[in-house]
């Protein structure tokens, strides 16, 4: 979450949308295909170390995360588009709608 979110952040806002002029959609496509990018490079890595305590072959490490990255890439992009993100952007909405996050309590 610090490392993807951070990066993914820092390149949409940098190179691909800007603040004030580009849609919600726009930077919110940005930043959710952004996020892909790390998540799949340490979640594949996880990956790797995880079958070398199984395979107990260390120099299979490198070659399975080389290898993993792009089969992770291709589920993970069109998941995170079509459906984790819509729908963790949904259950936060109605958990927390716009304008009442940073909002005074209500004391009864």
């Amino acid at each position: 979450m610090f490392v993807a979110s951070r990066f993914a952040k820092w390149f949409a806002f940098r190179f691909l949308v800007t603040p004030g002029k580009s849609s919600r959609l726009a930077i919110t496509l940005a930043i959710s295909t952004m996020m892909v990018f790390p998540m799949v490079l340490f979640m594949s890595l996880y990956g790797a170390l995880e079958a070398f305590t199984h395979v107990g072959d260390p120099a299979m490490i490198l070659p399975t995360w080389i290898a993993s990255i792009p089969w992770n890439f291709v589920a993970a992009l069109p998941w995170n588009l079509l459906v984790a993100g819509p729908l963790s952007r949904w259950v936060f909405r109605r958990a927390f709608p716009e304008g009442t996050v940073l909002a005074e309590p209500v004391c009864a």
